[in-house]
C-alpha cells in the first residue's frame, strides 16, 4: 500500500487533492482560510512565487522575496493550527492562526490574525491584524 502524502496546511487531505490545486494554478483558493493553507504549504516548500502571487495591498509593497526565501529555507515547518476563520463582508476576510516551526533547533511559533480581500473573483492576503 503506497504511503499517504499528506497536505502540509493540516487538512489531512492528500496533497494532490488540497493546496498542491491552488499552488500549480489549477483553482483558485474559494475562502480566505483555504488561500491562508495553501500559502502555509508554499512556504513549507520555499515557494515563494506562489507567496508573492497571493498578496496585495500593504502586504506586498513591504515583501522581500528574497528575505522571505531564506527564511523559508532555513526553517522547518511543523505544524498549522487554524483558530478561527471567517468572512467579515463579501469582499473581507479573516483567519487567525498558529503556525509552528522549528528554526535553529528551537520550537517556535507565529500567531497571526491575517486580512484577506477578494478581488476580481480572487482571494487575496493583504496583511495582518495587530491586538
Amino acid at each position: 500500500m503506497a504511503k499517504q502524502n499528506l497536505c502540509p496546511c493540516g487538512s489531512k487531505l492528500e496533497y494532490s487533492n488540497c493546496c498542491q490545486l491552488f499552488i500549480e494554478g489549477k483553482l483558485l483558493p474559494p475562502t480566505p482560510e483555504q488561500l491562508m493553507r495553501s500559502r502555509y504549504t508554499a512556504y513549507s516548500q520555499a515557494n515563494i512565487n506562489y507567496i508573492q502571487e497571493t498578496m496585495r495591498g500593504d502586504a506586498l509593497q513591504n515583501f522581500d522575496a528574497e528575505e522571505a526565501r531564506n527564511w523559508a529555507q532555513s526553517v522547518k515547518w511543523l505544524k498549522l493550527e487554524v483558530i478561527h476563520s471567517g468572512v467579515a463582508s463579501k469582499d473581507k476576510g479573516i483567519v487567525e492562526f498558529i503556525a509552528y516551526y522549528r528554526y535553529q533547533n528551537k520550537k517556535h511559533q507565529l500567531h497571526e490574525i491575517s486580512q484577506f480581500e477578494l478581488i476580481n473573483q480572487r482571494w487575496y492576503y493583504t496583511g495582518q491584524i495587530h491586538k
